[in-house]
């Protein structure tokens, strides 16, 4: 079973208290919409068929995709190590009326969930990073496999080693590179030093090996986005031209190379049937 390193969570949870109230205003804009559309048609295909079955949303910030599920009729499990996210999750879900006693919210580091029980969800989401975020993804991919049921399905995104290449470029600092590229960790980028958690970036190839080193089945593994439309947001104000960008997105995610070049991985795996 891999280490746990929960010390190294704190500037993390730190930084993610703070800017819980903020965090929907920052990933407002057309490009996070786009984003979101991708994510979505990439999760669609694999709901649970039954509206009983439990679902998961591991470092589920403020709620986004877990309210996804819960809408959707779903008994939904919300987990962040940050309690000023599950806050901000738990109001949201309490607007929604009845369909909030379906939820449950549970403070919790993904490296260690021995509160949630075993081989018990149907479906798992770690949306927005959070195996780049915490400390030891290994132990976290591990929590996921122990926690999901027989067939279950976990849905999780990481940051794209070969997309940070450039900063270090247009920094001109080759050393950083150099140990980035032996590490594959970084610092999360604010000013304040006690904020500066780690980040672990992942090329597809290890992300697969991650997943598969606990016994994960591999059905599919996507970059978003693989058209450089942040740098083009302008594009997407037009609704037309934004249907054509989420089709051109679609057809190039069927090449497995074109992962490579997308800023962030998504990465779809089941958890096989014990052996007879």
């Amino acid at each position: 079973m891999p280490r746990r390193h929960r010390d190294d969570s704190a500037a993390s949870r730190k930084y993610h208290n703070r800017v819980a109230k903020q965090y929907d205003q920052i990933y407002d804009d057309c490009y996070w919409e786009f984003h979101d559309e991708l994510t979505w048609r990439a999760i669609k295909p694999h709901l649970p068929k039954s509206a009983t079955s439990p679902c998961l949303d591991l470092g589920c910030g403020t709620g986004k995709w877990g309210l996804r599920l819960l809408k959707s009729g779903f008994p939904t499990t919300f987990v962040d190590h940050s309690p000023n996210m599950i806050d901000q999750a738990r109001s949201k879900a309490e607007a929604l009326g009845p369909r909030a006693k379906h939820a449950t919210f549970v403070v919790a580091d993904i490296i260690d969930l021995h509160d949630l029980p075993l081989n018990h969800f149907a479906l798992t989401l770690a949306m927005g990073d959070p195996l780049s975020i915490c400390s030891d993804p290994a132990a976290a991919v591990f929590e996921v496999c122990r926690t999901l049921a027989p067939n279950g399905i976990v849905i999780a995104t990481a940051d794209n080693k070969l997309a940070a290449l450039d900063h270090f470029l247009e920094r001109g600092d080759i050393d950083a590179l150099e140990q980035f590229l032996k590490s594959s960790r970084t610092t999360w980028l604010t000013d304040d030093s006690t904020e500066q958690f780690p980040l672990t970036m992942f090329t597809p190839h290890t992300l697969r090996r991650l997943f598969e080193k606990s016994g994960f089945q591999i059905l599919d593994l996507i970059g978003k986005t693989i058209l450089p439309v942040r740098k083009h947001k302008h594009l997407l104000e037009n609704p037309d031209t934004l249907q054509r960008l989420l089709q051109l997105e679609h057809h190039l995610a069927k090449d497995p190379t074109s992962p490579a070049r997308a800023s962030h991985l998504q990465m779809t795996a089941q958890k096989p049937l014990p052996e007879p």
